[in-house]
C-alpha cells in the first residue's frame, strides 16, 4: 500500500512591531494627526479584535481537506516522535500494537542503530579533517612567524652592526682626545683617561656578553652553535648566518610538514565520501521504515490511541515540535477563516499603524542624532586622555632604557653563575658514568646466566617437540582405523537406506490401495445408510397412510350407521 504525503505552503503570520511615541513630540504640519484619526474611524474593523477572522468554521470543501491533511500531518509528527519511548518499552505495548507492528518496530531500531553508527563514522572522518586543516594553518602561521622573526633579527644584527662601527670611530676619537691632552695637563689627565678606557671596556663586555647570550639561544633552538669571537664584527656576521640558517631549516621543515599533513588530508575524502553515500542510504531506509510503521499505525487506531494517551513519551525537541505544528495549525486556520474583505480592512489598519511608526522614527531619529553628538563629545575626551597616557607611556619606556644597565650587569653576574654550575654537573656526568659502567657488568652477568637458563630450555623444548611428534603419528595412525570404520558402517548404511527406500515404495503403493479400499467401503456404507433411511421412512409413511385410511372406513362405517338408524326412526 503506497503511502502519499501532502504538503502545503503556509504563509507567516504577519507581526506588528509598534513603538510608543512621545506625547509632547511636535507633529509633522498639514493636521496629519486629525487625518489619522479621521482615517481610522472610517475603517470598519474593530482595534480590539483587529486579527480575529469574523467566521468561526470553515465554509469549503478546499479547505477542510487542507485541514485534514495538516491534522494527518500533527498525528504523524506525534507518533514519530514517541517511536524512541516505544521502542524502550515495546514489551509494554507489544500486545496493544500487533506482532507485524512490533516487527517493524524492531527492525526501525536496527536500522537507526545502523545509522548512528554510519553518522558516528561520518563524524569522526570530518574531525580528523578539520583537525589536520587546523595543524595546516598553525604550521603555516608558525612559519610565517619564524620568517618574521628571522627577519626581525637581521634588522637587529644590522643596526647593531652600525652601532658597532659608530662606537669604534667615538672611541678612536676619544683615544686622540685623550692623548692631546695627556700630553698638555700630565699625569692627572692620563688617570682620567685610564678611568674613561675603563668604562668603554665596561660597555664592551656588556654588550659581548649579551649578543653572547641572544646567540647561545639561537643556537639552542635551531640545534647548532656558532664560532665565538672577541671582535663586534665577527660576532654580528656569525648571528646573521644563524638567522639565516634558522630561518631556512624552519621554512623548510614546516613545508614538509604542511605538504605530509596535506597528503594525510587528502587521504579522508575518499573516506568521507563513502561514509556520506552510506549514511544517505541508511537515512532513505529509516524514512522508508517510519513510513510503514505509519502505514500499520493509521489501519490501526487502537494502536495510536494507546499510545497516544501516555504520558511524557517525547523528549524536549519532539514535544517542541508537537507544540510548532499545533500553533502553525492554528495560524492556518486563521488564514482559512478569513475572506479577502477582513484582509483588505486588517491592511487598511496595518497601513495606518505603520503610518504612525515612520512618524516615531522620525522622531527616534532625531534623538539618535543627538546622542552621536554626545558620545563624539565623550571620545573627544577619551582621546585627550588617551594622549596623557601615551606620554605617560614613553617616560616609562625611558625608565625603562635607564634599567637596561642593570640588566646587563645581572645578566654577566649569572654567565658566572653557569659556568660554576657547569662543573658541578661535569662532576655528577662522571659520577653518573661510573655508576653506568657498573651496571653494564651486572648486565653482562645477567646475560650470561639468562643464556645458560635458555639452553636448557632449548633442551625441555626439544624433548617436548618429539613428544608431540609421536603424538601426531599416534594420533593418525587412530584416525585411520576410525575412517575404516567409517566406511565399513557407511556400507551397512547405504544397504540399510536402499532396503528403506524399497519399503517406503511398497508402503507407498499398498497405502494408495489401502486408501481406495477404504473409500469404496465408506461409499458402500452411506448407501446401505441411506436405503436403511429411505426404508424407515417409507415403512412411516405406510404406516401413517394405513391409520389414515382404517379411521377414514370407520368414520364412513358410522355414517352409514347413523343413516340406517334415521330410516328406522322415521318409518316407525
Amino acid at each position: 500500500m503506497a503511502t502519499h504525503t501532502y504538503t502545503e505552503a503556509v504563509t507567516i503570520e504577519p507581526t506588528m512591531h509598534m513603538k510608543l511615541s512621545n506625547s509632547n513630540a511636535p507633529h509633522p504640519p498639514g493636521g496629519s494627526k486629525t487625518n489619522n484619526t479621521l482615517r481610522m474611524r472610517n475603517l470598519k474593523l474593530d482595534p480590539s479584535k483587529a486579527l480575529e477572522p469574523a467566521r468561526k468554521k470553515l465554509a469549503t470543501i478546499e479547505a477542510q481537506r487542507i485541514m485534514a491533511v495538516f491534522e494527518e500531518s500533527i498525528k504523524r509528527a506525534e507518533i514519530v516522535t514517541a517511536l524512541p519511548y516505544i521502542m524502550e518499552n515495546i514489551y509494554r505495548f507489544r500486545v496493544s500494537l500487533g506482532s507485524e507492528l512490533v516487527d517493524l518496530l524492531n527492525q526501525h531500531g536496527r536500522i537507526q542503530q545502523s545509522y548512528k553508527e554510519a553518522r558516528a563514522q561520518l563524524d569522526h572522518f570530518l574531525e580528523k579533517r578539520a583537525f589536520l586543516a587546523k595543524r595546516i594553518e598553525m604550521k603555516n602561521a608558525a612559519a610565517a612567524a619564524a620568517a618574521a622573526a628571522a627577519a626581525r633579527e637581521k634588522e637587529i644584527s644590522e643596526m647593531e652592526n652600525i652601532f658597532d662601527d659608530y662606537e669604534d670611530e667615538d672611541e678612536e676619537e676619544e683615544e686622540e682626545n685623550e692623548e692631546e691632552e695627556g700630553k698638555e695637563e700630565g699625569d692627572g689627565d692620563e688617570e682620567k683617561a685610564e678611568e674613561a678606557e675603563g668604562e668603554i671596556n665596561e660597555k664592551e663586555d656588556a654588550q659581548t656578553v649579551a649578543d653572547d647570550n641572544n646567540t647561545s639561544a639561537l643556537a639552542t633552538d635551531t640545534g647548532f652553535l656558532p664560532k665565538t669571537s672577541t671582535s663586534g664584527t665577527q660576532l654580528s656576521s656569525d648571528k646573521e648566518d644563524v638567522t639565516a640558517n634558522v630561518g631556512e631549516m624552519v621554512v623548510s621543515r614546516q613545508g614538509s610538514g604542511i605538504s605530509r599533513t596535506s597528503s594525510q588530508m587528502s587521504a579522508y575524502e575518499p573516506r568521507i565520501e563513502e561514509a556520506m553515500r552510506n549514511l544517505g542510504l541508511v537515512a532513505q531506509q529509516v524514512s522508508h521504515s517510519c513510513k510503514n510503521i505509519l502505514r500499520l499505525f493509521s489501519i490501526n487506531p487502537t494502536a495510536m490511541k494507546v499510545v497516544t494517551s501516555e504520558a511524557k513519551i517525547r523528549d524536549e525537541g519532539g514535544q517542541d515540535l508537537v507544540s510548532n505544528m499545533a500553533e502553525l495549525r492554528d495560524i492556518l486556520m486563521h488564514k482559512l477563516l478569513t475572506t479577502p474583505e477582513e484582509e483588505t480592512e486588517r491592511m487598511a489598519y496595518l497601513d495606518e499603524i505603520s503610518k504612525r511608526e515612520r512618524q516615531n522614527a522620525a522622531i527616534i531619529e532625531k534623538q539618535e542624532k543627538e546622542l552621536k553628538e554626545a558620545i563624539d563629545d565623550k571620545e573627544e575626551e577619551i582621546r585627550k586622555k588617551n594622549d596623557i597616557i601615551k606620554r605617560l607611556q614613553t617616560d616609562l619606556h625611558q625608565i625603562e632604557k635607564f634599567s637596561d644597565e642593570n640588566i646587563r650587569r645581572t645578566r654577566a653576574e649569572a654567565e658566572k653563575q653557569e659556568i660554576a654550575d657547569t662543573k658541578n654537573s661535569d662532576q655528577k656526568t662522571q659520577k653518573l658514568q661510573a655508576e653506568i659502567n657498573q651496571l653494564q657488568g651486572q648486565l653482562n652477568n645477567a646475560v650470561t646466566e639468562h643464556r645458560e637458563i635458555e639452553a636448557d630450555l632449548r633442551g625441555k623444548k626439544y624433548k617436548i617437540e618429539n613428544e608431540v611428534d609421536n603424538w601426531i603419528q599416534k594420533y593418525d595412525q587412530d584416525l585411520g582405523e576410525r575412517q575404516d570404520e567409517y566406511e565399513e558402517i557407511d556400507l551397512v548404511y547405504s544397504e540399510e537406506k536402499k532396503q528403506l527406500e524399497e519399503l517406503e515404495e511398497r508402503f507407498a503403493t499398498l497405502e494408495k490401495e489401502y486408501t481406495t479400499i477404504m473409500e469404496e467401503r465408506r461409499v458402500a456404507r452411506d448407501k446401505r445408510e441411506r436405503a436403511q433411511r429411505e426404508l424407515a421412512i417409507l415403512v412411516k409413511s405406510a404406516t401413517t397412510i394405513q391409520a389414515f385410511w382404517r379411521s377414514y372406513k370407520v368414520r364412513k362405517a358410522l355414517k352409514a350407521k347413523s343413516k340406517k338408524k334415521g330410516g328406522k326412526k322415521k318409518s316407525a
